[in-house]
Parts: structure tokens; sequence; C-alpha cells
């Protein structure tokens, strides 16, 4: 369950960030930015699970096409929520 943490970290330093900044009322743009920052970082998590749960797992020791194949997927979570934005 630690694979990835540091990602899942990173977006909670974000949201973190967002609402500390809102709550001084400092500047709405960095807050957007954080805030889409975190909303794209828990995306590239969600979908490095979603590739592991569907496919198996990646070593590597495996074929590059697997390990194209995550990043595709990683790739397609984050625009897919990046373009929600």
């Amino acid at each position: 369950m630690s694979r990835m943490l540091e990602w899942l970290l990173m977006a909670l330093a974000c949201y973190a960030a967002c609402i500390t900044l809102r709550t001084l009322d400092i500047e709405p743009q960095v807050q957007v930015l954080l805030w889409k920052l975190g909303n794209v970082t828990v995306s590239a998590y969600a979908g490095y699970w979603v590739d592991r749960r569907a496919f198996s797992r990646v070593l590597k020791s495996t074929a590059p096409l697997e390990q194209i194949r995550r990043a595709i997927v990683m790739a397609a979570a984050m625009l897919s929520v990046a373009m929600g934005l």
C-alpha cells in the first residue's frame, strides 16, 4: 500500500497549502493552482492503482510495452481530471 505514497503526500501538501492560503486571503490564482495540482497528483495515484488492479504487476524486468501501458493509463487518468477542471 506504500506504493506511490509520495504522490498522495504531495497532493495532501497542495491541498493543505491551498486551504492555508484561503484562510489568509492570499492570491486566489495561487490557491487555484495548488488545488489543481492536488487534483492531478491524486489522479496520478488513482491511475497507477487502476493499472495495477486491471493488469499485472510491472517490474523492471518486464517488457517495455508493459511499462509504456502503465504510463499511458496514468496519463489518461491525469488528463481526464485536468480537462475536467
